[in-house]
């Protein structure tokens, strides 16, 4: 059975001590502290704290349906906006529900990925011609657009 911590001895090359000894992450000192950085960040690389693999995930679940999609060939400029602000926010999701406190964060990293969405639903509703399926969907979100406008 393992105690609480253990010590390790390891035989570093010249470059890999150097290396070990240049990190600079949350106040590491001693090699001891610089080692558990190494840990962490392989963790962090493996595991769901990563927000590109959380964004790779996210996308290839997404995958399947994607395609699907393409193969109809009918676009729609609401589809692909919806598609990619749930891949980006299941993404950012994943990759924020381990920080403390959580909403503040998720909230900031949502921010962009949100504004990108209404950026679309924005050229959505001023096209004269636009990328939707059903025009009335492209005239309810100008209408709606038009009327949050006027108050």
């Amino acid at each position: 059975m393992l105690n609480k911590s253990q010590s390790i001895s390891a035989r570093l090359s010249a470059e890999d001590y150097a290396y070990l000894m240049s990190i600079d992450r949350n106040g590491a000192i001693t090699q001891s502290e610089k080692v558990r950085e190494v840990i962490a960040m392989a963790r962090e690389s493996t595991g769901g704290h990563s927000l590109a693999r959380s964004y790779l995930s996210s996308a290839e679940a997404m995958l399947s349906l994607k395609a699907r999609y393409l193969e109809e060939n009918q676009r729609s400029l609401l589809i692909e906006a919806v598609m990619e602000l749930l891949s980006e926010s299941a993404a950012i999701f994943q990759n924020g529900s381990n920080t403390e406190p959580m909403a503040p964060s998720l909230e900031k990293d949502l921010l962009p990925t949100v504004e990108a969405f209404l950026e679309k639903m924005l050229l959505l509703s001023q096209q004269s011609s636009p990328r939707s399926i059903h025009k009335e969907s492209a005239m309810k979100i100008r209408e709606r657009l038009e009327s949050e406008n006027i108050e």
